[in-house]
Order: structure tokens, then C-alpha cells, then sequence
């Protein structure tokens, strides 16, 4: 079977898997009761029925003193369930082992939730935060609905369905949990938008990291997603019938599958991953007008990156590493390689760089209808700033210490040599005029470069300079030209100067000829005679 018919296979079986593990949701919901008769409510003027194993304290904190068998339904707003570290647990006989139906600004932390159909479960609630609980073996750890501006932060949950699911529920944070061992780790689905999952740990999920459904406007960023997708076809993360989401500055590692899986999905953003080691970077079936960009595609077994009827996508600054198949793309057309003046790092080109610039002097042939005209001829790395600006630098050398002081707007670095036999070292670097001024200047261990262009392109907000450099660990200083500076402003005042003197002069000439007008008459009749 060849590739394009293994990864079809993949797919399918993916999307079976799914189906089945949502189906076996929902035969377990059915199959259960919605409350024991021993249910456990904090009412909304504050008592609670059905225990004596919470205290309440000016009916705002409510603390457990034991273990509980119970359900919880918490009917108060504006209120904290705290745990103290004792479990509520469910015996795998009832729904909910926390159930919020609208209310708002609920705090519960510091419990073990497991054994139920819902470990926490929201409905139409607002405000509301899960806050270092251990959520374990239920079916849905974590479970929104219709529900809003909400927090799940610093919780350990394993063990379910889905560690935690958003079902038509927007503007909620997801930050820094652990999931691990769960069918999916997070599923935002059916209209869920601008919600962010941002610094988890998501491990060893059976099938995907991360599910998007039919959602838009979601940010999954800083997450370390790895060795998920034990089932065929899952990913680290999948969008699925997804637009204008934003996925950046992921660690999508070792997921049996795909790394990022966009399928018929538009609009969305792919910005500065590290996807490696999966059997597919990217996968993208049916999916147009895509940025992919900045990301690192490495070591991936099969494809670094396979495009299946997916046209109008644009892929530029990415460093293609030792992928077995770099690019494979099947029915698509109208994908463009670069952005215009630069292009993607491929480690299998073999072109040159006559020009001095960086880029490549031929361009990099993938097939008959993608080619990108500006390969780069080193990596490509983007570093932030203290003033929220990137400085941009393709280089052929490992790059360390990066620092930018805004004191004097000046950027230090470390570059060595990446292999033992390299020699000659680049860098191409792009500034921000916000973060330094023209005219540029750099000093490699104090000394000038082997080779610079100072002036290599200007778009209007950015400055683009090359220098070249004899390879060792060697210390960069950009900085502004000061000596061009100071030419430059004494030349301005100079004309000042002249102006000033100049107009002064003027001034009182005309002044001389108002006031003593027989001058100018007696030179006149001297001359006459």
C-alpha cells in the first residue's frame, strides 16, 4: 500500500474510533440515574441539605471534614467549595459528582472527584473556577455547557472520556492541567469560540490531544502535547469543520499519528510549533486559506507535511528537518511556499548562496504545481523583546543568549558552529524600527564581520541586514550606527547653523536700508560718477 492509501486508511479508522468512544459516552449516560436520593445541595440561600460533612462559614466557604458518596448540586453563587483534599465519589452509579446549573463565581478547589458520569459538570453557568483537584475515572472528568468566562486551571484529570469537554461554551481558560490517559484531552466542540488552552500537560491519550469541532476563534498555545494517539488516526491536536482558530509555540511530540490534523478546516493559524517525531507533522485534508509558519517539522517518520485537496495555503519560515518525506501533496493546488521574500528552511536543498543574502539562488521544487522561490539557507529563529516586537534571524549557526536591551537598543548573541565541519557562518537578521533605528551596526567579538550589508531590504517597519563570520562560539552586537548618528546630526546642525546666520544677515541689511536710505543714494551717484 502506498503512502497517500495508508494515510486515508488512518483516517477513517481515526474517525471510527472516535464515533465509537462518543458512543460509549452516551450509552453509559443513559444507562444511569440523574441524582441518588442521598443528593448532597448548597441551596442558594445558603444551607446545606443531605450532609453534616460540610461545614459553611458566612455562607461563602463551604469545607468538606470526610470523604463523600454523593452528588453535589450547588444552587449559591458567589461562593467557595474547598475540599481540604477529601474525595467525592460517585462508585460509577451516579451523573454528576458536581453539578453548577446557572450560577456564577464559584470556586471549587482541592478535591478528589472520580467514580461518576460527570466529575464537575457546568450548565449555563458564568465565572466559575476549578482550581487543584484530582479528577479521575469518570466518564467526562470535566464538562461544560453553555457556559462562559469560566477557569480550569492546575488540576490533575485521567482517566475519562475526555479530560475536559466545551460543548457551545465560550470565553473559558484552560491553564496549566494535567491530562494524561484519557480517550481525548480536550474537546471544544459545537460553537464553542475564544476560548484558550494555554500550558497543559497532555500525554498519553488514547486518541486526541486536542479536539476542535466545529468551533472558531479558539487559542491553544505553550501546551506540551506527546504520546497521545494510541488509537489509528488520532492526533496531537485535530481540527475538525474548524475556522480562525490559532494554534502557536506547541511541543507536539511522539503522537503515534498526526502531529496538527486541520481537516476541512479554513482560516486557521499555525504559528512556531515544535512538531517532531510524530508519523505525520501535518496533515491537512480538505482544509484552505491556512498560515503555517515559524514552526519546527522534525524527525517526523513518515511526512513532514501531506496536503490532501487543500489548496490556497501558505506556508513560509518553517524549518523542514530529516522528515523521510519532506512535503507530499495529492489533489491541491494554489499552495504558496514563501511569503514573498522569504521561504521555508528545507534540509535536503542543495542550492547555493552567490547573492550573500541568506536565501537560496534557486528555488526548492516540490512538485509540478508547489515550489518555493525563496528557500532559506539556515534556520529560521524568532525572538521576542521587552517591547512585545520579534527580531527575526535565519542563520546557519546554533544561536544562544539572545538578549535585547531597550536601554540602549542593543541586541547581543551567542553563535557557534552546528556540526563539526562548519566553517562559515550567516545571519540574516530582521529588526523592527521600533526596536532599533537605522543605520545598523555589528561588531563579532568587537571586530567587524567577514562580509555585511547593512541595507539589505527595508519594507517600511522592518530593516533587513547580512553579515558573515569564521565559525566558532563567537559574541554578536547589533547596535545603532552611533558614529553615522553623530555625522548625521552634526551635519544637520551645521546647516542650521548656516540658516540662522544666513537669515540674520538678510535681516539686518534690510534693516540698514530703512533706517539710512541716503547710503544707498550717495553709493548710487559715487558710482554715476
Amino acid at each position: 500500500m502506498n503512502v497517500k492509501g495508508l494515510l486515508r486508511n488512518i483516517l477513517v479508522w481515526g474517525i471510527v474510533a472516535l464515533l465509537l468512544g462518543a458512543t460509549g459516552l452516551a450509552f453509559f449516560k443513559v444507562n444511569m440515574v440523574a441524582y441518588a436520593s442521598g443528593t448532597i445541595y448548597i441551596r442558594s440561600n445558603g444551607l446545606v441539605e443531605g450532609t453534616n460533612k460540610i461545614t459553611n462559614e458566612n455562607n461563602v466557604t463551604y469545607t468538606l471534614t470526610d470523604d463523600i458518596a454523593d452528588s453535589i448540586v450547588v444552587e449559591r453563587s458567589n461562593i467557595i467549595v474547598d475540599g481540604d483534599g477529601y474525595a467525592v465519589n460517585g462508585s460509577g452509579t451516579l451523573i454528576y459528582g458536581f453539578n453548577l446549573t446557572s450560577v456564577s463565581n464559584v470556586t471549587i478547589r482541592n478535591l478528589n472527584v472520580m467514580g461518576f458520569g460527570y466529575g464537575i459538570y457546568l450548565q449555563s453557568s458564568i465565572l466559575n473556577i476549578i482550581l487543584e483537584n484530582n479528577i479521575t475515572f469518570n466518564e467526562g472528568n470535566i464538562y461544560l455547557e453553555n457556559s462562559s468566562d469560566n477557569t480550569i486551571t492546575d488540576n490533575t484529570i485521567t482517566d475519562g472520556v475526555e479530560a475536559v469537554q466545551l460543548y457551545a461554551s465560550s470565553n473559558n481558560t484552560i491553564l496549566g492541567n494535567s491530562m494524561s490517559e484519557n480517550n481525548i484531552g480536550v474537546w471544544v466542540r459545537f460553537n464553542s469560540a475564544d476560548n484558550v488552552i494555554s500550558g497543559n500537560n497532555i500525554t498519553e491519550n488514547n486518541n486526541s490531544g486536542i479536539y476542535i469541532s466545529e468551533s472558531s476563534n479558539n487559542t491553544i498555545s505553550e501546551n506540551d502535547i506527546a504520546n497521545n494517539s494510541v488509537v489509528i488516526g488520532g492526533s496531537g491536536i485535530m481540527l475538525d469543520n474548524s475556522s480562525n482558530n490559532t494554534i502557536s509555540r506547541n511541543n507536539i511530540i511522539a503522537n503515534n499519528w498526526w502531529g496538527i490534523n486541520p481537516s476541512s478546516s479554513n482560516n486557521n493559524t499555525i504559528f512556531g510549533n515544535d512538531i517532531r517525531n510524530n508519523s505525520v507533522g501535518i496533515n491537512s485534508a480538505s482544509s484552505d486559506f491556512n498560515i503555517v509558519s515559524a514552526n519546527n517539522i522534525i524527525d517526523n517518520e513518515y511526512l513532514g507535511i501531506y496536503l490532501e485537496e487543500s489548496s490556497n495555503n501558505t506556508f513560509h519560515h518553517n524549518n523542514l528537518i530529516n522528515n523521510t518525506n519532506q512535503v507530499v501533496v495529492d489533489l491541491s493546488y494554489a499552495n504558496k511556499w514563501d511569503d514573498g521574500i522569504e521561504g521555508n528552511y528545507w534540509s535536503n536543498y542543495t542550492g547555493v548562496d552567490l547573492s550573500h543574502d541568506g536565501i537560496g539562488d534557486t528555488p526548492q521544487v516540490i512538485d509540478a504545481n508547489d515550489t518555493d522561490y525563496y528557500p532559506l539557507m539556515g534556520m529560521f529563529h524568532c525572538f521576542n523583546t521587552s517591547l512585545g516586537k520579534q527580531v527575526n534571524i535565519i542563520s546557519n549557526s546554533t544561536i544562544e543568549s539572545f538578549q535585547y536591551f531597550a536601554s540602549n537598543s542593543t541586541i547581543t548573541m551567542h553563535v557557534s558552529n552546528m556540526t563539526a565541519n562548519q566553517t562559515h557562518g550567516f545571519c540574516r537578521v530582521s529588526i523592527p524600527y521600533e526596536v532599533m533605528s537605522e543605520p545598523f551596526n555589528v561588531t563579532i567579538d568587537g571586530a567587524n564581520p567577514t562580509y555585511w550589508n547593512y541595507t539589505l531590504y527595508d519594507n517600511g517597519t522592518h530593516g533587513w541586514i547580512y553579515f558573515e563570520y569564521e565559525h566558532t562560539t563567537r559574541e554578536i552586537e547589533i547596535i545603532p550606527d552611533l558614529r553615522a548618528l553623530t555625522i548625521i546630526s552634526l551635519l544637520m546642525m551645521a546647516t542650521l547653523l548656516i540658516a540662522i546666520i544666513s537669515r540674520r544677515k538678510r535681516t539686518l541689511s534690510a534693516r540698514n536700508k530703512t533706517q539710512f536710505p541716503f547710503f544707498s543714494a550717495h553709493a548710487l551717484l559715487v558710482n554715476l560718477t
